[in-house]
């Protein structure tokens, strides 16, 4: 049981938050910016539509974050 509970990593829209059960998060929302996120390419979707919806409505620092996040991605795919 102590082992499954180390491994554990929550799904999210977009990867997975890889922070210990024992220090929960109330702030699922914003993930790209907390070091327990980790993503991979098959979730490249997920952040490429918020990086065309912030975009699209203005969210220069938003845009700026996905960009970096979706770079990271091309890279680890190459």
């Amino acid at each position: 049981m102590a082992r499954l509970r180390r491994e554990h990593h929550r799904l999210l829209g977009n990867g997975y938050c890889t922070r210990p059960l024992e220090l929960d998060c109330a702030f699922e929302a914003i993930c790209e910016t907390c070091t327990f996120f980790q993503t991979s390419i098959e979730f490249r979707p997920t952040p490429q539509r918020q990086h065309d919806h912030a975009a699209a409505n203005n969210q220069t620092h938003r845009v700026d974050l996905l960009t970096r996040l979706l770079d990271d991605l091309d890279q680890q795919a190459s």
